[in-house]
Parts: structure tokens; C-alpha cells; sequence
């Protein structure tokens, strides 16, 4: 039987209810939404301001939403139902053991700095969406914004990349953060359109996915989508549905091996390749992984503490090159977490991962055997970002300011899709 749009997650969500029945819910909804939309436009118009990064629109969105809440609590002393808004405590086990770390930093205020945004986007971003999806017809709208933020990200590079030349990846200047921002959307976006029954949803999807994939200026971009891709046709029983999606991933991959040798791939093909340019030497990525793991096996314990790892590095090459040709942002997300957290954190945020991804994956299990059109597509979209983000993580890290939103979503949307199923 299939579920009703606005039918009202109302036994374990009361702070959710009552605030929608509100101006007020409506206003944290909006504010929620908002950061979603916006994370599509990064730092523009002001990417070089260090302030704007901090207070980006997404951020202060974020930040916004979690005072207002916190006033709206206090107000009526609910703190009891707003715990059912909380994230898992895997969550608060990672951020308070790079609070933590904060004592083995070197600089203290970019240690806090990058924990503080950790803990906005993870239990303050977490709250403020878990809040605001309070039935299946805002979890629908949510995939929706997903949709429309892809959208945006890839045309907006597209026109960057093949009209006016620019060398930018939309409204990212980086490709990394790019890749690992887009892995996550459109793993998200493609799968939710390409479950869903009307032809142009479908069509919608299958456009993302196609632009996806010939947008990607990275191997991590690209690695992300596919998996993430391959994954949602493996877990969907309806086996029309794995047809379009296997079909239209086997179109999109084709049509970027037929593009490969043109201009506007030499990005990804560059960055593909496992040797620096005109070099015999390894890409220095993976010399730099090396370098990480090097770190890790001295300071296993205490790690560097976020946010500091650069101060730290450089040491730990030993005899291998140090070619100085690393790209900002490429790094490897798991790596970075243990060398920064020590292998500690690393468990905490491998903890994370592992509580939501079984959580998706219950989700997928429970949605075949009960069919729900919203359901069945959002429990396969939700294995499907998190695949992508697990992949994407090893190229450039789900952590970074900008890129953490589409992250923590991901997360929140596999905890509110469990929670409608058990609801049923």
C-alpha cells in the first residue's frame, strides 16, 4: 500500500510536528531548505573572502536554524522531544574526540575553527533537516532540492567548462571539492529520478547522470558516481527500473570513452592517469597517502588534530619524493581523519559510516518487501550516497567547508527514511 505524502512521522517526532503546524516550523523549513539550495553556489560571489567560507549562505543558514531552535526549546523547555531530532552517537563520539585532539594542535584556533564547522554541519545541519522532514511529502521535496542543486552545479560548470573557458567547476574553483560535492548529489538525484515511474522524472535523472559524468574533472567525481550508480541497480528488486538505470549508466560511460580524447575530458583523463606529467614519478597523490600513513604510524594515538595535518606532513615523506605538484584539496578524507584524529577517530568516523550505510541498507531490505513508491526510491538513492561519499572520501575529503552539508544530508536522509518505514 502505498504511502501518503503527508502522512506525519507523529510517534516519534513531536517537536517536528508541532513546529510545522507553526509559522515558526515553516520558517526552520525554509531556513533548512535554503542551505540545501545554496550549497549549489559554494562561496560566490565572494570565494576569496575567508569570512564569507565561514558565514557562506549555507553555513549561516545552518547556523540561523540551530539558534532559533535552541531559543524555541528553551522557550517551552521540550529539550525532551527535540532529542528525538539528535543524530546517532557516533556522531558526538567523533566530534568530541577532535575536540579532543585540540590538545595536541599546533595552532589551536584552526584546529577549533575546523571543529566548529564539523559540529555546525553534523549535529547542528543534521538537526535543523531532521527537523524540518516530518513526513514523506517533505522527504520527497528534499530529494527534489538535491535535484535542483545538482542541476545547478552542472550546468553552471558545463557553461564555465565549454562556453566561456574559465577553467571553473561551476560555482566550485576547485575540482576536488567539486567532485566530491557533485559524487554525493548526483548519486543522490539520478537514483530518486530514475526510480520514479514518470518518464520525464526519469528523463531528469538520466540528464544528471549523463552531465554527471561529463562535468567530472576528477577520478574521484567520476569513481563516486559509478559505484554509487552500480549500487542502486544492484539493491532494486523491480527489474524495469534496474534496466533504465543499468541503461543509462552503460550510456553515460560510453559516451564519456567516446569524448576522451576532446578537450573539455582532459581534465579527468589527466587526473586519471597514475603518473605526474611529463614524469616517470608516481602521482603525487598517492606518494602523499604514503606520506599520511607515515604520519599515522607515529602519532597513532594522538594524530595531528584537525585541521593541522599540513603542519605535520612534509615530515613524514622520508625518501620519497616530494615533487610539491599536489592540488589543493586532493587528499585522501580517511586518511586525513586518522592522521588529524589519530586511529581513535578514524574508528568514530568509520562508526559513522557503518551505522548509516546498514541503516540505508535495512531501509532498502524493508522498502522491496513493503512496496512504497517514496520509500523503495529513497532508500535507494540514500545507499547510493553513501557509497558515492565512501568513494569519493578517498580523493578528496566529505569534510571540507562547502562540501560537508551535502555529507551530513546524506545521513540525514537515510535516519528519516528508516524512520518512516517503522512508522508504517
Amino acid at each position: 500500500m502505498p504511502i501518503n505524502k503527508d502522512k506525519k512521522i507523529n510517534n516519534l517526532q513531536p517537536t517536528a510536528l508541532t513546529l510545522f503546524n507553526s509559522s515558526f516550523g515553516k520558517v526552520i523549513a525554509a531556513l533548512a531548505g535554503f542551505a540545501v539550495f545554496s550549497s549549489a553556489f559554494h562561496f560566490w560571489p565572494f570565494e576569496k573572502s575567508r569570512l564569507f567560507q565561514r558565514l557562506c549562505p549555507s553555513n549561516s543558514a545552518v547556523l540561523i536554524g540551530c539558534l532559533l531552535l535552541t531559543l524555541y526549546v528553551l522557550k517551552n523547555r521540550n529539550w525532551r522531544e527535540l532529542s528525538t531530532l539528535l543524530p546517532n552517537i557516533s556522531i558526538f563520539a567523533y566530534i568530541s574526540i577532535s575536540i579532543l585532539s585540540a590538545a595536541f594542535a599546533s595552532d589551536i584556533v584552526i584546529s577549533g575553527s575546523f571543529t566548529i564547522k564539523l559540529a555546525l554541519m553534523l549535529i547542528g545541519g543534521f538537526i535543523l533537516m531532521s527537523c524540518a522532514i516530518n513526513s514523506a511529502g517533505r522527504l520527497n521535496s528534499f530529494y527534489i532540492l538535491t535535484a535542483v542543486a545538482a542541476a545547478i552545479t552542472l550546468v553552471s560548470c558545463l557553461i564555465d567548462r565549454a562556453i566561456l573557458k574559465t577553467g571553473n567547476f561551476g560555482f566550485f574553483n576547485n575540482p576536488y571539492k567539486y567532485g566530491t560535492y557533485t559524487g554525493i548529489m548526483v548519486a543522490l538525484a539520478s537514483t530518486y529520478l530514475l526510480t520514479e515511474r514518470d518518464f520525464k522524472k526519469k528523463s531528469g535523472g538520466a540528464t544528471i547522470l549523463i552531465l554527471g559524468l561529463l562535468c567530472s574533472a576528477s577520478l574521484g567525481a567520476t569513481a563516486a558516481i559509478i559505484t554509487a550508480i552500480l549500487t542502486s541497480a544492484i539493491i532494486i528488486p523491480n527489474r524495469s527500473v534496474k534496466v533504465v538505470i543499468s541503461l543509462s549508466l552503460i550510456g553515460s560511460i560510453g559516451l564519456l570513452l567516446l569524448l576522451s580524447s576532446s578537450t573539455f575530458l582532459k581534465p579527468l583523463t589527466d587526473d586519471i592517469k597514475p603518473a605526474e606529467k611529463n614524469s616517470n614519478n608516481l602521482r603525487q597523490r598517492y606518494i602523499e597517502w604514503q606520506a599520511e600513513i607515515n604520519l599515522l604510524e607515529r602519532r597513532t594515538a594522538t594524530g595531528t588534530a584537525t585541521g593541522c595535518i599540513n603542519d605535520y606532513r612534509s615530515s613524514f615523506y622520508y625518501r620519497l619524493p616530494k615533487l610539491n605538484t599536489l592540488a589543493p584539496f586532493d587528499q585522501n578524507g580517511w586518511l586525513q581523519v586518522a592522521a588529524e584524529t589519530g586511529f581513535l577517530g578514524l574508528v568514530c568516523f568509520c562508526w559513522i559510516i557503518i551505522y548509516y550505510a546498514r541503516l540505508a541498507y535495512t531501509s532498502a531490505v524493508k522498502s522491496t518487501k513493503q512496496f512504497s513508491s517514496i520509500t523503495q526510491r529513497a532508500s535507494a538513492a540514500n545507499l547510493a550516497g553513501i557509497s558515492a561519499a565512501c568513494v569519493a572520501n578517498l580523493f578528496s575529503s566529505v569534510q571540507y567547508n562547502g562540501v560537508l552539508i551535502a555529507f551530513a544530508m546524506v545521513l540525514v536522509l537515510t535516519a528519516k527514511t528508516n524512520l518512516l518505514i517503522a512508522e508504517r
